[in-house]
């Protein structure tokens, strides 16, 4: 029905607003603590809390993808308000997390014999110790009392858990702030952060018990064949990714604290802060438009379909190439001179690698949404692993003439052999049944002309050297801005993307413009 529609129309809209607004929320205490954090304890604790979140990391793996396929099991028995079927699910999934709870503690124990290798014994602050099953404690502890999130997130309300989670995350980073200014203690700043994740968690669990009290959490029903069979096949396939997205993404601390040192792995840490705030709100708008994307697919012929995949590709160069001049421009005089000082910067080598890294990867989102609406997990299952293997194999080589910037250097190049040529044929060939040159070819272009950007944003930015360092910082923001925006306007303006980006951001501008006369045309009525 329609309305049954715009009411997850509606929920999913707020999900996205909410998300916006916890990033927002988050990433503001998030830089405020990191701040207090490198003041009060410096560049090792940094770079040691990076590197056990990468290593226990590796850990989740044993995950096996088993929340995502009971989330999509449970997506029809919520619409059809089936609370036995949604209670068998929740309890296999609780005695699933359970049992991988205690793995987790055992494999964590298993190891943690292993973070010299890592370490060296000379290069590890005090505490680093505690501060590992500290964060081991903090990651098993979600296996048990974590796993009712998944219900909510299923029921398109997530939005309802936010109010919970900032409350919570504000009074953390208030209390690790005041530790951190009287006993400049790693050890209290982890036990605080460990408090206050099993307070949150007992909140949301107490919050969702309450809001499905129709749900049985302890149902000693047995799924159905057919829902062992629909878990099964879905955990077959996101376990591939799982496995391979952690040897991509995961990887760069580790082989950075090996060959260059645990403190180039604490000033990456700022760099990667700075990223994975702004790529939070990019990437909300992408996972916002996945179900409309899936319903494209399910009923448009192929060419409607290529016209919206063109459209978001366009959608995905633009953001990027902005994101990417203004991280070149901005990211240095951000950290060097208004932040925390020049002692914690890269050169602008290393800088502009980490820069191109993260634009690619930005190109590829659009390829990503498309494959996950299109349900294409198992076509290009290799992916994953070749592109961890030449990353790792590649960052190893590069980083030791290179350092740091070998690294990143390495998963471009693994991107680039693997990933970036492949993905295009899976869904060209499955999804729009046509030829994928003409992928190629835009790739191409978007990826030359952002590196022009790069250069060029960067070479102007260089003459801005007088005034106020805030007064230059906007300058800089001013051309790291407007130079990909004009060019972008004057190369492509005449295009379908082009049109079809603007018909969509006049229809979306329009409707706020209604309800707002709407609600005045109500108030001259009353």
């Amino acid at each position: 029905p329609l309305s049954m529609f715009m009411s997850r129309l509606e929920n999913s809209a707020k999900n996205i607003l909410g998300s916006f607004g916890n990033n927002f929320v988050a990433s503001l205490l998030g830089l405020i603590s990191r701040t207090v954090f490198i003041y009060t304890l410096g560049a090792d604790y940094l770079g040691l809390s990076g590197l056990l979140s990468n290593v226990l990391g590796f850990l989740a793996i044993g995950e096996l993808g088993i929340a995502t396929a009971i989330g999509f099991s449970l997506y029809k028995p919520l619409a059809e308000k089936d609370y036995k079927s949604i209670s068998t699910l929740m309890s296999v999934y609780r005695k699933a997390y359970s049992v991988i709870g205690v793995i987790v503690l055992l494999a964590g124990i298993i190891l943690f014999q292993f973070l010299d290798f890592f370490v060296p014994v000379e290069q590890q602050p005090d505490g680093t110790t505690f501060a590992y099953f500290a964060f081991l404690i903090n990651t098993v502890i979600g296996y048990f009392l974590s796993y009712k999130t998944t219900l909510i997130s299923s029921d398109n309300q997530a939005f309802r858990l936010i109010p919970i989670n900032v409350s919570i995350n504000c009074v953390q980073t208030l209390l690790q702030i005041i530790a951190l200014l009287i006993w400049k203690s790693y050890i209290v700043y982890l036990t605080i952060q460990i408090g206050c994740s099993i307070v949150l968690m007992a909140a949301q669990n107490l919050y969702i018990t309450k809001k499905y009290d129709k749900v049985t959490f302890y149902s000693k029903d047995r799924l159905t064949g057919a829902q062992k069979q629909e878990i099964q096949k879905n955990i077959s396939g996101l376990i591939v990714a799982k496995i391979g997205d952690y040897l991509v993404n995961s990887t760069d601390n580790l082989i950075i604290t090996k060959l260059v040192s645990l403190v180039a792995t604490g000033i990456y840490s700022n760099y990667l802060l700075i990223r994975n705030l702004i790529n939070g709100y990019i990437s909300a708008l992408f996972a916002g438009v996945t179900a409309g994307i899936g319903n494209i697919v399910a009923v448009e012929n192929d060419e409607k379909k290529l016209d919206v995949f063109n459209t978001m590709f366009f959608i995905a160069f633009f953001i990027y190439s902005i994101e990417a001049t203004c991280f070149m421009c901005l990211f240095n005089p951000f950290i060097g001179e208004i932040w925390i000082g020049e002692k914690y910067l890269f050169r602008t080598g290393t800088v502009a690698i980490i820069v191109i890294n993260n634009y690619l990867t930005g190109l590829r989102m659009p390829l990503i949404t498309m494959k996950g609406a299109a349900g294409k997990y198992l076509e290009d299952a290799w992916v994953p692993f070749a592109f961890a293997i030449i990353n790792l194999v590649a960052s190893i080589l590069f980083a030791k003439p290179f350092g740091v910037s070998g690294v990143f250097l390495g998963t471009i190049v693994g991107s680039l052999l693997t990933a970036d040529w492949y993905r295009p044929i899976v869904i060209y060939r499955s999804v729009f049944h046509c030829p994928v040159r003409a992928y190629y070819k835009r790739y191409v272009l978007y990826v030359c002309l952002g590196i022009i950007y790069i250069a060029l944003a960067y070479w102007t930015c260089t003459w801005i050297s007088r005034g106020n360092i805030y007064f230059r910082f906007v300058e800089k923001a001013v051309v790291a801005i407007a130079i990909p925006s004009g060019f972008n306007y004057i190369l492509f303006h005449h295009t379908n993307e082009f049109n079809s980006v603007m018909k969509l951001m006049k229809r979306i501008g329009k409707r706020p413009l209604g309800k707002i006369k709407d609600f005045l045309k109500r108030r001259n009525y009353e």
